[in-house]
């Protein structure tokens, strides 16, 4: 029928097409064990349906033009919320120096997370799309807010509301992107858009500096603001709907197809065999279709069962490690970014405002790096595994890159305090190189855990990113207040081998969630399969 996930014109034709029985019985496995090779081709996971608007279907072009645009709001939600510290001290002196201007730091990682809250059960309510359009164009009427602001309350105020936007560049972002790609380009697909979020934010922000001193702050909200505005404007026309009803046995790459609750035929598509689109059953894809804001009544119970999914996600022992480590990561990041530039600026260093800037530029290297062997690697590796184990792949295959960056992390780290604690007997390359690998050990984390989250937990991909990304934030902001404190007690080799140590026992919680993931996921599938099936 023609409302359902995936429908069949012919039933005996399209058992012959794929050579397929309908004896194979849906979700045999646990959730995230799939057979991702059969006969040496890659087999489509989701499982693709008939349906031309299905945004699996999606031309090869349009989907890297979606990736793009994503990517370009993740650089400036990222920029405008994070971006300030070489510009802060600029910021602070207009306003007297006040104290309070500390908020304008602080705050942003808070909103963040709790933009992802409010967004995300939003977004399984009433679509991905209108809720991406409006974050764009809440973060640019933000960005305007705090450019025309006339008070520093004004101006905190201002970044609070498009914070909540740029949060958006967190979990709805990455959601998108997994529902517009097939299992075995995932990790490929999200180290390009992590690797363009960061490449953009950093260079955006070593000109930070130089845009601030010949046009004032006022003008790099300016910037902003007609950036986001035309990342409006391209998603408008380019970005489509991209949530799309499946069955769950779509997300083992068989759908089987059943009729007054018999299964009739089974469809399989790999890369060389598609589905074929079906013009008779469903409607072709149209410019006005796409451009279409909302499709179909807004269901408020999808809204609330998210939530109600976030409270069960979290219980699983291996998304709560995963969320665990995100959130030792990030806290690591933000101790290390809070610090680098008062431990360069003093003597013996005393790097000037604008070589702090070009300090960035060793994150455009790490995120490079980042695309070939945690992007492209990754997914390498999983086909690879899957073709020595009878096309089989395991989701846990895909934590095996995360050993890169923990290592890095824990290395680094005791570098840097090292080098902070005793910085005239070590070079600032010390500093600059750390400081770059803990960036790079950051984003590592957080590519592996969202590809081993989402492949894992197929149906629950809104729920386990909103748990990610806010639990990190929330984290993020009370570690902002805690900083100083915290070094000024410790000292900074303390307080840097405090966090590698922490790092390590939470990562060494990686080894059963590895071992034992399996057998986790087959325990936790009554609360992650929705059971959901395809009528002919």
């Amino acid at each position: 029928m023609p409302g359902s996930a995936v429908d069949v014109k012919d039933e005996g034709a399209e058992i012959a097409h794929h050579e397929l029985s309908i004896s194979k019985p849906a979700h045999q496995n646990a959730s995230g064990t799939v057979t991702l090779l059969e006969n040496g081709e890659i087999i489509l996971i989701p499982t693709p349906s008939p349906d031309p608007r299905d945004p699996l279907n999606l031309p090869t072009p349009q989907k890297w033009a979606i990736d793009i645009i994503l990517g370009i709001f993740a650089i400036f939600s990222v920029l405008v919320t994070s971006g300030m510290g070489p510009i802060f001290s600029t910021v602070m002196a207009y306003y007297d120096n006040n104290p309070r201007s500390s908020d304008l730091m602080t705050y942003p990682t808070l909103f963040m997370g709790i933009g992802n809250i409010i967004a995300m059960p939003l977004a399984m309510a009433v679509g991905r799309r209108p809720v991406f359009l409006a974050s764009a164009l809440i973060l640019t009427v933000g960005s305007i807010w705090c450019a025309a602001s006339k008070s520093l309350d004004s101006h905190i105020a201002g970044r609070d509301i498009l914070s909540l936007a740029a949060g958006q560049s967190e979990a709805l972002c990455p959601l998108i992107i997994q529902e517009i790609h097939f299992v075995h380009e995932r990790s490929s697909k999200l180290a390009w858009f992590s690797a363009t979020q960061s490449i953009g934010t950093a260079a955006l922000t070593i000109a930070t500096a130089y845009i601030v001193s010949a046009l004032g702050w006022r003008w790099w909200y300016g910037v902003v603001s007609i950036a986001s505005g035309v990342v409006f404007l391209l998603a408008f026309f380019v970005v489509p709907e991209s949530s799309y009803p499946r069955p769950s046995d779509a997300y083992d790459g068989y759908t089987h197809i059943y009729r007054d609750g018999e299964p009739v035929s089974v469809v399989r598509a790999t890369r060389k065999n598609r589905v074929p689109l079906d013009y008779t059953r469903y409607k072709a894809r149209t410019l006005s279709h796409n451009l279409k804001i909302f499709h179909g009544p807004a269901n408020w119970e999808a809204a609330v069962t998210c939530a109600k999914q976030m409270g069960q996600c979290i219980l699983f022992p291996n998304i709560f490690w995963v969320v665990l480590l995100n959130s030792v990561a990030l806290g690591i990041y933000v101790i290390s970014v809070t610090e680098f530039s008062t431990i360069l600026s003093s003597p013996p260093y005393s790097y000037s405002t604008s070589a702090l800037g070009l300090v960035q530029a060793g994150q455009i290297v790490v995120s490079l790096l980042m695309i070939p062997i945690l992007g492209y690697g990754g997914d390498q590796l999983t086909k690879w595994i899957a073709k020595h184990r009878n096309g089989v792949a395991e989701s846990e295959i895909r934590l095996i890159p995360i050993i890169l960056p923990v290592v890095v992390l824990i290395i680094v780290s005791i570098i840097f305090g090292h080098a902070a604690s005793h910085p005239y007997q070590w070079s600032p390359w010390a500093i600059t190189v750390s400081y770059s690998g803990i960036y790079f050990a950051f984003i590592g984390i957080v590519l592996v855990g969202y590809t081993y989250s989402l492949d894992s937990y197929p149906e629950r991909a809104a729920p386990i990113l909103v748990l990610i990304c806010a639990i990190r934030g929330l984290i993020s902001f009370g570690i902002s207040y805690g900083v100083t404190k915290f070094v000024a007690e410790q000292g900074y080799q303390g307080a840097f081998n405090i966090c590698a140590i922490i790092a390590g026992v939470v990562a060494a919680f990686g080894l059963p969630v590895f071992l034992w993931g399996p057998k986790m996921r087959q325990f936790t599938m009554k609360y992650a399969v929705d059971h959901k099936i395809a009528e002919a």
